[in-house]
């Protein structure tokens, strides 16, 4: 059985886990035979990152969103990014919200607040012609719907990533590096329900509607990637 390394990289109001669990459980849920498949690391509580010797149990790894910003710079942060872009030489890295931004500034771009505001809710992002041809992406329309919370952006982006996908929100809402590396700001893990009780507990007005395309996407990348 395919094994992945899941790198929580914060936590949710208690008001959200008890109801709908941690960025991790999110995850766990969502990857077909999660919670046997799944190990959780956590660096931001202390957890040491795993050494080279033991990534060889592991099939794939993917760093989870967090509420934290990357600007907030924690001493974990940056270490975190550069051994991400060490393990993508080797084993398929997927990036999410926060772990999209984090492996964007290991890479050399720039995380800064959206000069266009919080983007929450369900959204449509539109793929770039790199995108379409890319196999995250395989048998999707171009215009995806999927969920979205996050005030940060990738606004400068990193020398060498190849852009995905796209809106008039946020420019770099997917990108690549090489073969392993795949990053996208949206939450392909996340259902309408969660995001409707998350905006909810924490005050916001954001849209929210019925879509599959996230899941078809993490799907598609542990069945690429990581099965192979």
């Amino acid at each position: 059985m395919s094994r992945i390394l899941i790198v929580q990289t914060g936590s949710v109001e208690t008001a959200i886990s008890d109801h709908h669990g941690d960025y991790d459980t999110w995850f766990l849920d969502a990857l077909p035979d999660g919670h046997q498949r799944c190990t959780v690391c956590r660096p931001f509580a202390g957890q040491a990152l795993p050494s080279s010797t033991a990534l060889a149990d592991f099939d794939g790894v993917l760093l989870t969103g967090s509420r934290l910003s990357v600007r907030d710079e924690q001493p974990w942060m940056a270490p975190l990014g550069r051994w991400a872009l060490q393990v993508a030489q080797t084993l398929p890295v997927l990036g999410v919200c926060f772990g999209h931004q984090l492996i964007g500034e290991a890479l050399g771009g720039r995380v800064e607040k959206n000069p266009s505001g919080r983007e929450a809710g369900t959204i449509t992002v539109t793929l770039t012609d790199a995108g379409r041809q890319d196999p995250l992406f395989e048998g999707l329309p171009w215009d995806l719907v999927v969920q979205s919370s996050h005030n940060d952006i990738l606004l400068v982006p990193p020398p060498g990533a190849v852009r995905l996908a796209g809106n008039r929100s946020t420019t770099w809402q997917a990108f690549s590096v090489g073969e392993r590396l795949r990053c996208v700001q949206f939450h392909p893990e996340l259902r309408p329900a969660t995001s409707r009780d998350v905006f909810a507990l924490r005050g916001w007005s954001a849209p929210v509607q019925e879509s599959e395309h996230g899941r078809q996407i993490l799907e598609r990348w542990d069945r690429v990637w990581v099965r192979g």
